[in-house]
């Protein structure tokens, strides 16, 4: 019998993503999990994620019933998701324990928690008594330290009863955050490469340059909004060769519209929140992928940018801050690094990047290699189920 492991998390497929009207969800973390249950696909495990298939409580009386569905040939089962406020909680925190007690039922012995989440509590207690393997998938650091109220409280209360019972292990998405969690044994893991990266032209007219996702002060929105100012008001004439793509969700995202509104070059096109289709056709045009989570910001050390293994994976320039993982997992000379929080130092390496096409496009390739060879779909998921299953995993 091929082992099996059951994922619960909020991942969330694009069609029940629109179904159900949520916006608040992280594209990058469902494609991370769903990408991760193709690997445990390829080396012979067969996953099954149990997903909130929530988003904000926004107060209507909109409600959705429980759903099974197939995402690439993975059963997802959609838990019910009401959006009355403390009903819609309270129905997430008990939906999960008929399903975690049917699967228990068909032979899944091993349970993976994506983040220590208050709403997954009962369904972690449920797993501990019915005997599952539980392991803890770390992707972000709990920013409780030093603070105080019932809030902390409780927060800290969460993460010593994940870490107690998550008697597995905890696989991270960065070294660094094996301080923050007691759980042990850990892994570091990155996500998964696919392959299929598209090439680039590096004596194209124009470089396009990618910015996605969250869009804050935090992720180095303010960083590059100030850069790009600077740029239109230098006049310099490589900066007409220079244009940015702007998808994704936040804060930052008003600040890109009025930019795209003002003359000048760098030319800016803002596109918002994208479908998955849409998003892929910017990503296959663009040549540079920027991940800025500031390195003196509190995400630094405490998370690892995926989308830097998005980027390279498909071929583009990687131009990140130099936080947590990402030079070990790129190499040296398998990104340009951004290594202070200054537009002046970023505006350089966007002007070196349009004046010395071929090296930056040496640079991409040797990034792309680098992230197929740690990251490569088989070779992630041979990785994780070693962890999940131990040695005396069937082959």
């Amino acid at each position: 019998m091929k082992p099996r492991v059951l994922i619960v998390c909020n991942a969330l497929d694009e069609g029940t993503r629109h179904q159900r009207g949520i916006t608040t969800d992280s594209p990058a973390a469902s494609r991370k999990i769903f990408m991760l249950c193709q690997s445990l696909r390829l080396v012979g495990v067969r996953p099954c994620v149990v997903s909130l298939g929530r988003g904000a409580a926004g107060g209507s009386r909109q409600y959705f019933r429980a759903v099974l569905r197939r995402v690439d040939r993975v059963p997802v089962y959609y838990l019910p998701f009401s959006k009355i406020p403390l009903l819609s909680e309270l129905i997430t925190l008990l939906a999960p324990l008929g399903i975690v007690f049917q699967l228990w039922r068909r032979n899944y012995s091993s349970v993976v928690f994506y983040n220590r989440m208050p709403a997954y509590i009962a369904a972690l207690l449920m797993s501990s008594l019915l005997g599952f393997r539980a392991i803890l998938d770390l992707e972000d650091g709990e920013l409780i330290t030093g603070r105080s109220g019932l809030a902390a409280s409780f927060g800290r209360l969460v993460c010593r009863l994940f870490d107690r019972l998550c008697r597995g292990g905890a696989l991270l998405a960065c070294s660094a955050l094996a301080t923050m969690t007691t759980a042990r044994p850990v892994l570091s893991y990155y996500g998964v490469a696919p392959g299929g990266s598209v090439t680039r032209n590096p004596e194209s007219e124009h470089v396009t340059v990618l910015m996605g996702g969250t869009l804050c002060r935090e992720t180095g929105s303010d960083l590059v909004i100030e850069t790009i100012r600077q740029l239109r008001q230098s006049g310099s004439a490589w900066a007409q060769r220079l244009r940015f793509e702007v998808t994704g969700k936040g804060s930052g995202m008003a600040d890109f519209q009025r930019l795209a509104q003002e003359p000048g070059y760098p030319e800016v096109i803002v596109h918002g929140r994208t479908t998955d289709l849409q998003y892929r056709e910017v990503l296959e045009r663009s040549d540079v992928g920027l991940a800025l989570k500031l390195n003196t910001g509190a995400l630094a050390n405490s998370t690892f940018p995926s989308k830097v293994i998005e980027f390279a994976a498909a071929g583009l320039l990687v131009l990140t801050t130099d936080i947590s993982d990402v030079r070990m997992v790129l190499g040296e000379t398998g990104a340009l690094y951004l290594t202070r929080d200054e537009p002046r130092m970023l505006l350089g390496l966007f002007e070196s990047i349009v004046r010395d096409r071929m090296k930056a496009h040496a640079c991409a390739q040797r990034g792309t290699q680098n992230v197929q060879l740690l990251c490569a779909p088989r070779a992630s998921g041979q990785r994780v189920a070693d962890f999940i299953f131990g040695p005396e995993r069937e082959k």
